[in-house]
This record gives C-alpha cells, structure tokens and sequence, in this order.
C-alpha cells in the first residue's frame, strides 16, 4: 500500500506542494522554552496533505502589519493522518517563535505552506538508522522514531540526543515510553551542564567515545543528524574518521529546525 495513503484517499500526493490555513487544535508546552503547536484540518477531518518523516512546513505570521515566514520541521508523525505537529523553540529576538509562543492559542487559524525537504526516512533505505540531535534539532528525528515505532519497523533505532540541562529534554516522557515498548529503540541521553542537577546519565557534548560506546556496527549504518552547526560538523568529522561512507551520513542544516528564513 502506498506509504502516504489517507484514510480517505483526499490527502494530496506527497511532495505536491499544499497552502492554506489550518486550525490550531492544542498548544503543549514542552520544556520551558518550548512549546509544541499541533495544527488540524480547519474544516475537520484528515489533514489536507501529506508528508514524509523528517519534512518541514513553513508558517507565515503577520507582525506589526508585514508577513513573516519561517519553517519548521514537522515533529509528529506521517501516520497520524488529522494532524501535524510543530516543537518551536522561543528564541531570543525570534518574531515567529515569539509570536507563536506569546499570542497563539487553541483555536486559532495559521497560514501554513508545504510540506517540502529532503531530510527523510521512511525506514526503507536501509536496515538501522542512527538519530543525532541536539537541543529542538530532535523535532525531525522524533517524527522518524514515531512513524517508524508507529509501523512496527523491525529494524535498530539508535538515538543520541545532547540537551544542555535536564529540564531542556523535549519528549523526555515519550522517549523512555518508546524504549519500554519497543526493544529495537535505544535513546542515550547527554546533558552537556548537569551541575546542580539529580542527573544520572551521560555528561558532556556528543563525542566519539559516547558514539562508539552506544552504537555498534557503525560503519553499516545510516545516519541522520540535526542540530546546531557546530554539533553536526563536529559529528561529520567523527563519522569521516570512523569510516563511515559520506552518502550514509545526513544532515539537516538548524534552519527548519529552529525556523529559517524562507529563501527568497
């Protein structure tokens, strides 16, 4: 059956461009800078495209009278046909994030426009998937984790996630739900300051050791990261030494993530 079929047969083909407004049906705040705006068929039923793990979406808001655009990566799942989620991070000076968390409440219509990226897994490319986040970059690699547990996918699901304090975890709750359902999910978590924190787990950034200590066979996996900058060039570089082959190795620049600028 086809990977994107909706339970009614309306949803557009995937990859065909869709906009319109949808309804905002609940606003759940994640963590205390983050808040997840999850975003339905304003006229009911199933959502009115559909979309690939790992996608982005892109919202326009009006501040101060101008229209401003801004993508986020979709962090539900594909398999959840009536609706879609977006985990928007408040940045400092941010007009879109700031405007979302600040002014958007249940009920509200948003202007959306997509879906559109090449960040995706659909867990036939290969056998295992090796997930690296950092921070809000976990939001298209949780709408993988979900779809692919979502289908039963009988392969190894690997996450690493470096956060900076323990109350910065977004779905720290789901994740631990998913490992205790799923035995092929395995979730380490990083806290790079647990100063002053009941933190048990791994400390520090994302390194080498806590790759190859967490992960085996790495040579034979794909991988898909997503994060600050810094962070994925930092584990660009570890995969080139592990010998990790370049075309296994994804990357989702911060902008979806964290909402970019649209290119004009």
């Amino acid at each position: 059956e086809p990977l994107e079929s909706s339970p009614t047969g309306s949803a557009q083909a995937p990859g065909k461009k869709w906009s319109g407004k949808l309804r905002v049906g609940h606003v759940f705040q994640e963590t205390p800078d983050v808040k997840t705006f999850r975003v339905m068929n304003s006229l009911g039923g199933v959502l009115p495209f559909s979309y690939l793990p790992g996608q982005f979406i892109t919202v326009t808001v009006s501040t101060e009278g101008k229209p401003i655009k801004r993508s986020y990566t979709i962090a539900s799942s594909p398999t959840q046909h009536d609706y879609l989620e977006i985990t928007v991070k408040h940045k400092e000076g941010g007009e879109v994030s700031g405007y979302l968390h600040d002014h958007v409440r249940d009920g509200d219509l948003l202007e959306f426009s997509g879906p559109a990226g090449s960040f995706t897994f659909t867990g036939r490319e290969c056998k295992c998937i090796l997930l690296i986040g950092g921070g809000v970059g976990i939001t298209p690699l949780m709408s993988v984790l979900r779809f692919l547990t979502d289908r039963s996918w009988p392969g190894d699901i690997y996450l690493l996630y470096g956060c900076r304090k323990p109350e910065d975890i977004i779905f720290r709750e789901e994740l631990e739900y998913l490992q205790r359902r799923h035995p092929n999910v395995h979730v380490v978590i990083t806290i790079s300051r647990p100063e002053g924190t009941d933190w048990k787990g791994a400390t520090g950034r994302i390194t080498k050791e806590l790759i190859t200590q967490s992960v085996p066979d790495l040579a034979s996996r794909y991988v898909h990261i997503c994060g600050p900058v810094p962070l994925m060039e930092e584990v660009k570089k570890i995969f080139g030494e592990l010998g990790v082959p370049k075309e296994r190795v994804k990357t989702e620049a911060f902008g979806p993530a964290l909402g970019k600028p649209e290119p004009t």
